[in-house]
């Protein structure tokens, strides 16, 4: 059964469904705008998890897992494809679709105290198997960076190792080869911030905001995205013209309250209907958001963990007159 939210952006004030925290009424909301959430499946096939990945290629959604990857072409019925988790630890790497291919930055083993890191880069163009390109790139040695596409290019912002963090930019037109553009960035050392292109803008997100026409010259654009909180483990998808994150942890707390904006300065809030956690899988397909996937706990009022793999879908229907 699919199970439709219909949402409208309400005021703070309001209580929520969802146990949100009373700082989420921090944000303004905004009612110019009609979306709808619908549950298209209470389990996915894949295996509950966070901190794995969802693309869109071409016509079809894909679920980059740590067990493996699924493929779908109406988000109901998924097939388990023959292409393996070549980069193996996917909460410290990630895949990265570019020129018609998927990518495979590193292969990464172990943990944040004792690991394997090897430079590896993998590519896929036929989603089925894996073509090793290089097995000793230059790819810098280090973790917790999420890569992007732009102008015809992969980019690496910050991302850390076991001695530091950092804040260079790196750029490789064929994933073999990097080029360390600029070093000593604006907003310092940074460790898995979000990178997203909003109208030919490049956007980077944290706690605060970063805007750049060519990515190497950054403006900061606000310093806190929720006054007085720290967010972050959220995924940032541009939807309906619109930067959306999903699953944000503010002040080490879980939510289901969706944050989106415009312009990356003013932000406003929105309730879903799924459960709070962080760490999700999402991907824009068609002008809809489609997300599943994530963790919630370890805090105080709920010290054990709750995995998810439930897949939801957000598409907007209409507008309402202010």
């Amino acid at each position: 059964m699919i199970f439709v939210w219909l949402l409208f952006f309400t005021y703070c004030r309001n209580a929520t469904k969802n146990n949100q925290t009373s700082s989420e009424s921090k944000l303004d909301s905004k009612q110019d705008s009609t979306y709808i959430w619908t549950k298209l499946l209470d389990r996915g096939d894949w295996k509950k998890s966070y901190n794995f990945q969802m693309f869109t290629v071409h016509d079809t959604l894909w679920i980059f897992h740590s067990e493996g990857n699924w493929y779908s072409v109406d988000g109901k019925n998924w097939t388990k494809s023959k292409l393996t988790n070549s980069i193996s630890n996917l909460a410290f790497l990630d895949y990265i679709y570019f020129n018609g291919s998927m990518y495979g930055l590193g292969n990464f083993k172990g943990n944040i105290q004792q690991y394997t890191f090897k430079p590896e880069i993998y590519r896929t163009t036929d989603f089925k198997n894996w073509t090793i390109l290089s097995n000793s790139s230059n790819l810098p040695h280090r973790f917790f960076y999420h890569p992007f596409a732009f102008n015809h290019a992969i980019w690496i912002v910050g991302g850390e190792d076991k001695k530091t963090k950092y804040s260079d930019i790196w750029r490789s037109a064929d994933g073999i080869h990097w080029i360390k553009l600029k070093e000593n960035l604006p907003f310092g050392k940074r460790s898995g911030s979000q990178i997203v292109n909003l109208n030919d803008t490049l956007y980077l997100l944290d706690h605060d905001v970063w805007r750049s026409a060519n990515g190497l010259d950054w403006q900061l654009v606000t310093n806190e995205i929720v006054k007085g909180e720290q967010i972050f483990g959220y995924s940032a998808q541009v939807f309906d013209h619109k930067i959306w994150l999903l699953g944000c942890n503010r002040n080490g707390r879980f939510s289901s309250q969706v944050l989106m904006s415009e312009d990356g300065k003013k932000w406003y809030s929105q309730a879903a209907p799924w459960l709070p956690r962080g760490g999700i899988a999402a991907t824009v397909r068609d002008n809809k958001i489609y997300m599943t996937g994530g963790k919630y706990g370890g805090t105080p009022d709920h010290p054990d963990f709750r995995y998810d793999n439930d897949l939801w879908m957000l598409e907007k229907i209409g507008n309402s007159k202010n």
